[in-house]
């Protein structure tokens, strides 16, 4: 049994690998991934994998506790090159892990297709891969939470809450208008990703993923019935990150 593991800034996801199948994923809080719970959890694993965008401390423990264990560790990092897939960036350390990651995945899933991955977390970060499996680059916007804490944060007379439900609707209220206009937004960047993708390649598939992922797809899959993209093959990939962890174990 190999753990698949990614640790986030506030949170931590894993899965499991056996006989090369993907378990669901588990998500806990930072505070309560501990010795304690690697002892209740990850006691039978024969080998750990993990990512890290942000807690190192974590990594620390982790990696000690498995050297206590004999359980075989590894962290993984954005590199040049892995398998088929190639960086774009000239310095490919400097390209975060996750999206290292979610390209790795998408190649090991649609090998040999144009792609454009959208992954709505933290941050809302586009990638483009090419069928020949060279990334051609991307853009990082804030996400959906940080582009709403932002105007509250740098405007005094600005009050809103927090909603939970998107929409693109013009609002009526301050709450509305801010909310929808951060939807609106960021739909518009990924709306203009895709014209800025398809003057490089035919796009064959569209991935989102991550924890503003499906609303963002819902959303997507509206534009495109009422004609105002062409790309019709849009799909939600929950754990597409343990897609490309599972590369390396």
């Amino acid at each position: 049994m190999i753990i698949l593991i990614d640790i986030g800034n506030s949170r931590t996801k894993y899965a499991q690998l056996s006989a090369g199948k993907l378990s669901a994923s588990v998500q806990l809080n930072n505070q309560d991934f501990s010795d304690v719970y690697f002892v209740k959890h990850f006691s039978h694993a024969s080998q750990v994998v993990v990512a890290n965008v942000a807690k190192s401390a974590l990594t620390t423990e982790l990696a000690h506790w498995c050297t206590e264990q004999k359980i075989s560790f590894k962290q993984v990092h954005s590199e040049q090159q892995k398998n088929a897939l190639l960086s774009a960036y000239q310095q490919p350390a400097t390209l975060g892990i996750d999206r290292w990651l979610a390209l790795l995945g998408t190649i090991h899933l649609y090998p040999k297709e144009n792609v454009l991955i959208i992954d709505a977390g933290t941050a809302t970060t586009v990638d483009l891969l090419a069928s020949n499996g060279q990334h051609q680059g991307g853009w990082i916007l804030a996400g959906i939470k940080a582009l709403f804490n932002s105007i509250l944060t740098h405007s005094t007379l600005v009050h809103a809450e927090n909603k939970t439900l998107p929409s693109l609707a013009f609002g009526s209220n301050t709450s509305d208008n801010v909310n929808n206009a951060c939807w609106a937004a960021t739909l518009g960047m990924i709306t203009q990703a895709i014209v800025q993708a398809q003057q490089l390649a035919d796009i064959d598939r569209i991935i989102l993923t991550g924890g503003d992922g499906l609303a963002l797809t819902q959303l997507l899959l509206a534009q495109s019935s009422e004609q105002i993209i062409t790309v019709h093959n849009i799909q939600f990939i929950d754990n597409l990150i343990f897609y490309g962890l599972q590369e390396y174990s």
